[in-house]
């Protein structure tokens, strides 16, 4: 199931108890996407296996953003998968420190990589023009949406969204108590999505999972 913007505003007016008046309604586009990117940014819960093709020993994560639909920028890379040869592997993740700048003439088959100023760097020989398709997968911030688009956070974490433009009503109007409560009612559902995508990347069994 998806939701779009409307949907979601409409339940934020039944908390505001603004469902007829609509006090709020020339804000709340804007409060959902900044919760949308806020809650994608904390949780990492935006995620893509996104085919790209390195032409030179290095791609930079702007591009690997332009090729996912709705994507605004990427976050995190969690796993390289390119042919090895004639096989297809994850490639090992090197510290920065232990990548190897200097090769061989004509190394075009890496071994590894690292990341590095928001680039994807292969140790491949870097004068070498390469043509490597490759598997990228990562996580990434959402594009805005207008109202009658589907929104880009899972479904399941609707109510964090909910519940953050509850809060910047909330601090639009001076209220701090309830301002206060909504985001902690924010809170709890971004801990325990952080949880959840952690738990389901790495493998660790998880409560929610």
């Amino acid at each position: 199931m998806s939701y779009t913007g409307t949907q979601v505003m409409v339940m934020a007016q039944r908390y505001l108890v603004d469902v007829d008046d609509g006090a709020y309604s020339d804000d709340m586009l804007d409060y959902l996407n900044e919760g949308s990117r806020r809650f994608a940014t904390e949780t990492q819960c935006c995620q893509a296996i996104q085919a790209c093709t390195f032409t030179a020993q290095s791609i930079g994560f702007s591009t690997i953003a332009d090729l996912i639909a709705n994507a605004d920028g990427l976050l995190f890379v969690s796993k390289v998968e390119a042919p090895l040869n004639t096989v297809s592997q994850f490639l090992p993740k090197a510290p920065l420190s232990e990548m190897r700048k200097t090769l061989a003439t004509g190394v075009v088959i890496p071994t590894r990589y690292t990341t590095f100023a928001k680039t994807i760097t292969l140790d491949t020989d870097a004068d070498q023009v390469l043509s490597l398709p490759t598997n990228i997968y990562c996580s990434y911030v959402p594009e805005d949406i207008v109202a009658g688009d589907d929104i880009l956070i899972p479904a399941q974490w609707v109510q964090a969204l909910v519940k953050y433009i509850v809060y910047c009503a909330r601090v639009a109007d001076r209220d701090s108590g309830l301002a206060n409560g909504a985001f902690a009612d924010y809170e709890a559902i971004r801990l325990q999505a952080a949880m959840v995508v952690t738990a389901q990347t790495e493998g660790i069994p998880s409560q929610g999972a």
